[in-house]
């Protein structure tokens, strides 16, 4: 049953970093993202970005002084532990997700600021989580991006590693029915489709894969994270490249030795903060 009239778009995925921040960055720009600057949110939190042509990968942490604030992060493995899916009306998805019986939390604005030209401007948000008690090992939310110019900016798009969009999420599952009831009834969404891969769930130019860990630990090995409790643990993304033959040139200058896989090249999560990357053309 469609219960809103908006699609379902993965907008950007979070990797969760704790308080290694520096650290994590240091690897992604060995591993050929161009970040952008931290980035301080009013939550708290603090971020680089990796800004795609239409999605974005975040890596959330929060400063070692930060004094409890964004404590919901403490629980959440190191590694792949959010889903944003966009919105261009936040308040009214969520009423009509809950209106549905959908669990999902209020709403909540907030901010950061971005260096423009030497000018500073906000980047203004406004988000909310589904399923928050029901997704283990991390979360589900919506973003309303107020300010998308200040996130897309063409300066931040070029990377080394010829990255171009997140196209795959997988997703380790031992209850699929909870993730394809939260994301059920947009207006894009079908069906999931069921097949010898497991479910697959489209959300704009993402395909969500959702795998038993039978056929993850078959597919993936040992690349992925296994120690999960809970139901879920979000475990690898699928990147767009412009070029492999670049990508692996440039995997090699920082040091990675990643392994063949699918027509493509995979960087096992223990090299990459918790989370395994797939560059594929």
């Amino acid at each position: 049953m469609v219960v809103t009239a908006q699609p379902l778009i993965l907008d950007h995925a979070v990797v969760g970093v704790l308080d290694w921040l520096d650290e994590a960055a240091a690897i992604y720009r060995k591993l050929g993202f161009a970040l952008t600057p931290r980035g301080y949110h009013t939550l708290g939190s603090i971020n680089h970005l990796a800004v795609f042509g239409e999605n974005y990968l975040e890596l959330l942490g929060f400063p070692p002084d930060s004094d409890g604030k964004r404590a919901d992060l403490w629980s959440y493995p190191i590694g792949l532990n959010g889903l944003a899916f966009r919105t261009t009306d936040a308040a009214s998805l969520q009423r009509e997700l809950a209106d549905a019986g959908k669990p999902v939390t209020e709403w909540r604005d907030f901010s950061r600021p971005v260096d423009v030209g030497g000018v500073e401007k906000s980047a203004n948000f406004r988000t909310f989580q589904i399923g928050k008690e029901a997704i283990s090992n991390g979360r589900f939310f919506f973003c309303q991006h107020n300010t998308p110019e200040l996130v897309w900016q063409p300066r931040n798009q070029s990377h080394p590693n010829g990255v171009l969009d997140i196209v795959d999420v997988f997703i380790v599952s031992r209850a699929p029915q909870t993730p394809t009831e939260l994301l059920g009834g947009f207006a894009n969404i079908a069906a999931s489709d069921i097949n010898s891969d497991g479910i697959a769930i489209r959300a704009g130019t993402v395909t969500l894969h959702i795998l038993s860990e039978v056929d993850a630990a078959s597919r993936f090995g040992p690349s992925i994270p296994t120690d999960f409790d809970g139901n879920e643990r979000k475990v690898a993304l699928g990147l767009k490249v412009r070029s492999l033959e670049a990508t692996a040139d440039v995997l090699a200058q920082g040091g990675f030795s990643p392994r063949a896989f699918e027509d493509g090249l995979l960087v096992d999560a223990g090299a990459a903060n918790g989370v395994a990357l797939w560059f594929k053309e």
